[in-house]
């Protein structure tokens, strides 16, 4: 999905294989989001899949635009639709899902 910044364009992507949301600038990735898949443990809320998400980065250089917001955003509501119940082990997604109580009902 592409979106749009100060009149630069932007993508954020899952890429399943190596466990990461992306965004990209030009082709070049510029931010990860990590994440781990697990089955539901006895302390989660949740039945089936739990997706972790471990870690997020912008590039020092892309910072201060609000990259990783759209990168965590897309990750968080990609997981929601893909029917997982999420949890976190990122200030960055912790600090997230604390201002964004629409994915309250979503954590694990």
């Amino acid at each position: 999905m592409d979106f749009e910044v100060n009149g630069e364009t932007f993508t954020v992507a899952e890429d399943a294989a190596a466990h990461r949301f992306t965004v990209s600038h030009d082709g070049t990735v510029i931010g990860v989001a990590d994440y781990i898949d697990r089955e539901a443990g006895p302390d989660d809320t949740a039945e089936g899949a739990v997706r972790t998400f471990t870690h997020t980065e912008v590039s020092p250089e892309w910072g201060g635009r609000g990259l990783a917001a759209h990168l965590v955003r897309f990750a968080l509501e990609t997981s929601a639709e893909a029917g997982l119940k999420f949890r976190t082990t990122c200030s960055y997604v912790h600090n997230f899902l604390q201002k964004n109580t629409e994915f309250d009902a979503y954590v694990a």
